[in-house]
């Protein structure tokens, strides 16, 4: 550990943070969904109870997708994936934007998404 705190240490995971902290790695479970995404908002996310701790998107349709913490996203207002495009958020960086609901929408009809949700599960 840089200089022998965990304030001025570099986390490379989140195995690695929650190790120095609280003094024992965690396990994740992994949960893969697969969204048709169409002109009207979707509701995003796993019906598993627990806490997020990584989530990766990717747009694997032939259109455009925003995706946005709002639920009034439009393809005007979100975060654009362009086809084969990505969107990764997680808990280091991200901080509890992962524990809020996310929604996507598309510029017309055949949006896919694919995503991975990682959910904390014991340590």
């Amino acid at each position: 550990m840089a200089n022998g705190s965990p304030d001025s240490y570099n986390f490379r995971s989140v195995q690695e943070l929650l190790s120095t902290f609280y003094g024992a790695a965690f396990v994740t479970q992994p949960i893969e969904s697969d969204y048709t995404i169409t002109t009207s908002a979707l509701e995003l996310g796993s019906e598993t109870n627990g806490m997020v701790v990584a989530r990766l998107l990717s747009n694997t349709g032939a259109t455009n997708i925003a995706i946005s913490y709002s639920p009034l996203v439009t393809i005007a207002t979100g975060f654009i994936l362009l086809p084969g495009g990505t969107f990764r958020d997680d808990w280091y960086y991200d901080g509890d934007l992962l524990n809020r609901e996310l929604f996507a929408i598309s510029s017309g009809a055949g949006g896919t998404l694919h995503m991975l949700e990682r959910f904390l599960v014991g340590a």
